[in-house]
């Protein structure tokens, strides 16, 4: 609601504050009221069990093993973008190590999984997300602009796709690795997020990355547990000193930097960037990658991770550099 919206900017980030979280927020991430503020002895044993559910480092990271396959949208070059038929399918072809997905908030506050601010692109409508309801949303046809032969023909069209929450996405791949990014600049994003991660019990299942430094810094705030990958200040900065050298003076409170090989003129992922990252402790993604040659390269290089649309290529070239097996069947 746009009280609750209001309610989070000034609160966030709450360095002041001597609650767990910036502000205290139920699972659906709304804010509890004043008589439901945890008593100082028990936000003590909060902030204990907090602690040590950040070490060692991040569940996420100690529990998925580079490098990954991070397929970008599913996979969107071979199945209908977020949507759970297009996970499915990828799953069952190419085993992606991570899902790479967007949240947007709708109208009434619904964190529903879709790249674009507006559903023009995928779906069978038109509009921005923020300013629809999520039954609106809902009823559009999330297949029917998919298609895999440029235009020749529309596969998933009418066979009942639809823009998931992110709560679904969840619920139907309860097990899998998520890699999430914040694309609305609300910090209230931020509290919606980090309510269904823990509703979920997905805190140990996800990477969260948002372009928004300040919507970043607010999850942070919210929950120290979730492993967090940089904002584009944050890179700016870690690319800057360590080219002059001064790579020790970067803040860092990144646990992986999802970056292009290439910005602009400026090559950022190589192998002396990789090597600062690790040094660190910070994981390397590079995105978007859909050729062989590229994703050949930046593993050989040490990169950690690749984000593409094409995760049947990139599931090759994993195989072919003995990173992932071949099935018994298949030469």
């Amino acid at each position: 609601m746009p009280w609750q919206r209001e309610l989070v900017k000034p609160l966030c980030p709450m360095k002041k504050t001597n609650l767990p979280f910036p502000f205290p927020i139920n699972a659906s991430g709304k804010p509890l009221h004043k008589e439901k503020v945890l008593e100082p002895g028990l936000r003590a044993r909060v902030l204990v069990v907090l602690a040590m559910s950040a070490v060692p480092a991040f569940a996420y990271l100690d529990r998925t093993e580079p490098p990954l396959i991070l397929a970008h949208r599913a996979g969107a070059f071979v199945v209908p973008e977020n949507t759970i038929e297009g996970w499915a399918e990828s799953r069952i072809r190419y085993q992606p190590d991570v899902w790479e997905l967007d949240v947007h908030l709708t109208e009434d506050d619904s964190l529903v999984v879709i790249h674009d601010e507006e559903i023009d692109r995928t779906t069978n409508g038109t509009g921005l997300v923020r300013e629809m309801a999520f039954v609106q949303i809902r009823s559009l046809d999330a297949g029917f602009w998919f298609t895999p032969d440029s235009g020749g023909t529309y596969p998933w069209r009418g066979k009942g796709l639809r823009i998931p929450t992110l709560g679904q996405v969840f619920d139907s791949f309860p097990r899998d690795f998520f890699n999430i990014e914040i694309k609305d600049s609300l910090t209230y994003a931020a509290a919606r997020l980090v309510g269904i991660i823990r509703e979920k019990r997905m805190q140990n299942q996800v990477v969260v990355v948002s372009e928004y430094t300040e919507v970043l810094e607010c999850f942070r705030e919210f929950d120290p547990s979730v492993a967090t990958a940089a904002t584009p200040d944050e890179i700016r900065k870690f690319v800057i000193w360590g080219k002059l050298g001064l790579g020790f003076l970067a803040r860092t409170p990144m646990d992986a930097v999802q970056v292009p090989e290439y910005s602009g003129s400026i090559h950022v992922v190589t192998p002396g960037f990789v090597k600062r990252c690790h040094r660190k402790g910070i994981q390397v993604h590079v995105w978007t990658v859909n050729d062989a040659e590229s994703i050949k390269r930046l593993l050989e290089m040490g990169a950690d991770g690749v984000i593409t649309d094409r995760p049947d290529v990139a599931d090759r070239v994993a195989k072919t550099m003995g990173f992932r097996e071949f099935p018994r069947n298949t030469p």
